[in-house]
């Protein structure tokens, strides 16, 4: 018998559970979604605006993940929480968990990204973005 305080934590917490590994194909972003957003990180990163990059990385992965697999994003998902989704796969949680690092590393530890932070985030996500495509 489920208490008063049980039905309503349990919608909560059926939300709060990642989805099975082993229910989800090997996802990647759409090929152009993929390719326009290096180009405009990479612009940002060439006026030297490396935090801003990284950060348009992360929020636009954010987007393309919540687009495919909007059970997956909640309105209070932390980048460290989507990063460590067991239905993402291997190489998407491996880039986002780069990225989203380096992200909070400058939010939180308030120092400035530089052309190497940028280049391990930008590598990370081509990587796995379009590796799948050309493969």
């Amino acid at each position: 018998v489920i208490g008063r305080a049980g039905r309503m934590v349990e919608p909560w917490r059926a939300r709060a559970r990642p989805p099975a590994a082993d229910a989800v194909p090997d996802w990647a972003p759409d090929r152009e979604a993929a390719l326009a957003l290096l180009d405009d990180a990479d612009a940002l990163a060439a006026a030297g605006q490396f935090d801003e990059a990284a950060h348009l990385l992360l929020r636009r992965s954010v987007h393309h993940i919540a687009a495919a697999r909007p059970d997956w994003v909640h309105p209070a998902s932390t980048a460290r929480e989507l990063a460590a989704l067991p239905a993402l796969p291997d190489r998407a949680r491996s880039a986002f968990g780069l990225i989203a690092a380096r992200v909070e590393r400058r939010r939180y530890a308030l120092r400035a990204l530089d052309a190497a932070d940028w280049h391990a985030a930008r590598e990370a996500y081509a990587a796995f973005a379009l590796e799948r495509i050309a493969a």
